[in-house]
């Protein structure tokens, strides 16, 4: 698993649905130790950027711009 595959695969319903829809539908089998702390940092990420992505739209927009 890589952070990328999860960003797209389960980061991106945080855009979605709430935290709650998540929990009630996803679940993750057979996952290892270092693949559930990956899990847990792309989550954790999508939440905070869910909640104000304007911050992250002007970082990328100043570094494209400089």
């Amino acid at each position: 698993m890589t952070s990328a595959f999860l960003n797209a695969a389960v980061g991106q319903l945080y855009g979605e649905f709430n935290e709650d829809v998540i929990r009630e539908h996803l679940s993750v089998i057979d996952a290892e130790g270092d693949q559930l702390v990956l899990l847990k940092r792309v989550v954790d990420r999508a939440k905070e950027f869910f909640r104000d992505p304007e911050p992250y739209h002007a970082a990328v927009s100043g570094a494209l711009n400089e």
